[in-house]
């Protein structure tokens, strides 16, 4: 079977944005990212071990529907069960909105979108009861 590669855990995601400073704006609010580099057409923002990689589409279409194409349809973003119903607030205080957290038996999900339409999810997988605001 070949030998195994080591990863150590995932550096970044790239993501297609129409506005790079909308984008960094938008990730900075809603989940205290800093612009930690600037290229020509791409800008690396994050915080921590979590980075998001924009890079700068401005004539770019979202897909019809994320169901009849191949694209990654989200990313999620992990937090601890007691801090849930926190970043639930946390984001709708950043202007978001999204609908009730989802239960898929081993987690609950919360899942919103970035300016240009790319779907994020926040989870937190159960044994505990995760707190679910309201």
């Amino acid at each position: 079977m070949g030998q195994k590669i080591e990863l150590v855990g995932l550096d970044h995601f790239a993501i297609n944005v129409r506005d790079l400073q909308i984008s960094a704006d938008w990730y900075q609010k809603a989940f205290g990212f800093e612009i930690l580099h600037r290229w020509q057409t791409t800008w690396m923002v994050g915080r921590g071990n979590i980075k998001v990689g924009l890079f700068y589409r401005p004539n770019a279409v979202a897909p019809p529907d994320l169901e009849t194409v191949l694209v990654i349809k989200h990313i999620a973003f992990l937090v601890d069960g007691d801090k849930f119903a926190g970043a639930q607030h946390a984001l709708r205080d950043a202007g978001n909105s999204f609908g009730p957290a989802e239960d898929s038996g081993i987690a609950y999900s919360i899942f919103v979108s970035d300016p240009d339409n790319n779907q994020l999810e926040i989870t937190t997988y159960h044994p505990a009861e995760a707190p679910v605001a309201t």
